[in-house]
């Protein structure tokens, strides 16, 4: 049973992961854009969508909002950078900066107005009740005599989230497949490989570097709003840190499974993901204490970059002693 809940405990935290990487994947790697505004975005997306939730309103109508926010920061990105000239690095340091802002504003509009500034959203789930998420719409929901009360069988709260987000994961990878196949697609593509080419063929590649951008943030507040249904709570600290959980996952995901086709480049950084939280799991069953926890991470990331190499001269020697060996025989 303790296998169980190790399973489910990656793939909850693992697969919002899946949304947050491939987001930073099409910035990091499409487009050639260290885009920083990441980690505003998974912020503001798990905060307007807690705070929505906290307030009665519709589960999915808060989760469109969070999408929302998230392309609005992304677009505002984009033009920092376009429109304004501003360097790609500061455009998405400028970002994230006012994201942490708006956030603590958002956290305090849990009373239907911004009371105060706030730092946290925290939101239970009850049969009935105003406060539900997109996973408990479809709980099984059991009365219970003793406790006179609804609740739901725990393992069938965790088997409906990880159906769920698995889900919304497989829809929106096989939507960035198929629109990243079409010619305005192919044209974001063709802007992040040689954008002096791309501009020669009549591609406007500011618009195409601004909606790009937008879509990619749309898809880690995305990811933030599943993560706050999920745990049923968020915080500016909790909601730090992403960045480094996206980049991490991409790199893992491109040494273990390689990119040897735009669809399979997708499925690696999603895997990725999950393998990132399969090593935290393994870590932390070790006894690793939680003040070393970002040694790891930066640990993983050294690892996973030199993970082509090791694999280069491994294949190498292996060569080396084939060829050897025919020569012997």
């Amino acid at each position: 049973m303790e296998f169980v809940d190790i399973i489910f405990n990656i793939l909850t935290m693992g697969l919002p992961c899946c949304l947050l990487a491939l987001g930073i994947f099409l910035t990091y790697r499409l487009l050639d854009f260290a885009d920083l505004t990441a980690e505003g975005s998974f912020m503001l997306g798990a905060a307007i969508c807690g705070v929505m939730i906290y307030n009665g309103i519709n589960p999915w109508l808060a989760t469109l909002a969070g999408i929302a926010i998230g392309f609005l920061c992304g677009t505002i990105t984009g033009c920092l950078n376009r429109v304004l000239k501003v360097p790609k690095l500061l455009s998405g340091i400028i970002t994230m900066t006012a994201s942490t802002a708006i956030a603590y504003i958002i956290f305090g509009m849990q009373n239907g107005y911004p009371k105060a500034f706030g730092q946290s959203v925290d939101f239970g789930v009850t049969y009935g009740g105003a406060q539900q998420t997109i996973f408990s719409l479809l709980y099984p929901w059991k009365y219970s005599v003793d406790l006179d009360m609804y609740i739901v069988p725990a393992i069938w709260g965790d088997v409906i989230k990880i159906l769920v987000m698995f889900g919304v994961v497989a829809v929106v990878m096989i939507g960035i497949y198929f629109f990243f196949g079409t010619q305005y697609g192919m044209a974001i593509r063709a802007t992040g490989m040689n954008e002096s080419m791309a501009r020669a063929q009549g591609i406007n590649t500011n618009v195409s570097s601004i909606i790009c951008v937008g879509i990619s943030n749309a898809l880690i507040s995305l990811a933030g709003a599943l993560f706050v249904q999920s745990m049923q709570n968020a915080s500016v600290t909790s909601a730090q840190g992403y960045l480094v959980v996206g980049l991490a996952s991409i790199i893992i995901g491109e040494s273990i499974f390689g990119k040897r086709s735009f669809k399979n480049w997708i499925i690696s950084v999603a895997l990725g993901a999950i393998m990132y939280y399969i090593i935290i799991n393994v870590a932390i069953r070790l006894g690793l204490p939680g003040e070393l926890m970002s040694l790891l991470y930066a640990s993983l990331i050294v690892v996973a970059l030199c993970l082509p190499l090791i694999k280069g001269i491994i294949k190498k020697r292996i060569k080396e002693r084939r060829n050897r060996l025919e020569e012997e025989g």
